[in-house]
């Protein structure tokens, strides 16, 4: 009776440090743990925006610390404006504050030396070359 005691608390152990494990592994992808390094997106940047009124260009001057990027868009029709964003994996996302406090934001992929994506709330296509 012994033995079966002690098998059976023995295995009931190993099942709840399996659940521990799994609970902890579940809790972390909710938590929005980044799924991969973060593409590296420091330096300057060319950019170009498709928008209803015409393409658009600007300067990028990006900083990152980490996932976090922040930084400095020159467009000769806004003036500079700031960056502020993230980087998971290859998949980028940055907001930038335009006239009356609109927000545009950018969601795209780092490919190398290039980013693509399009823009929220426009819908519109954008592409960035790092100088």
């Amino acid at each position: 009776m012994k033995m079966l005691l002690s098998v059976v608390a023995v295995a009931g152990l190993s099942l709840s440090c399996d659940f521990h494990n799994h609970v902890h592994a579940m809790m972390a992808q909710e938590h929005g743990a980044p799924q991969s390094a973060a593409a590296a997106v420091s330096g300057q940047w060319k950019l170009s925006i498709s928008t209803p009124h015409g393409p658009m260009k600007a300067a990028m001057q990006v900083k990152q610390d980490g996932t976090k990027i922040t930084g400095k868009c020159e467009m000769d029709q806004m003036g500079t404006l700031a960056i502020d964003g993230t980087v998971d994996g290859k998949r980028v996302t940055f907001t930038l504050e335009i006239q009356g406090g609109q927000k545009i934001t950018f969601l795209g992929v780092v490919n190398g030396e290039k980013m693509t994506g399009t823009t929220d709330p426009e819908g519109g296509e954008w592409t960035a070359s790092r100088v």
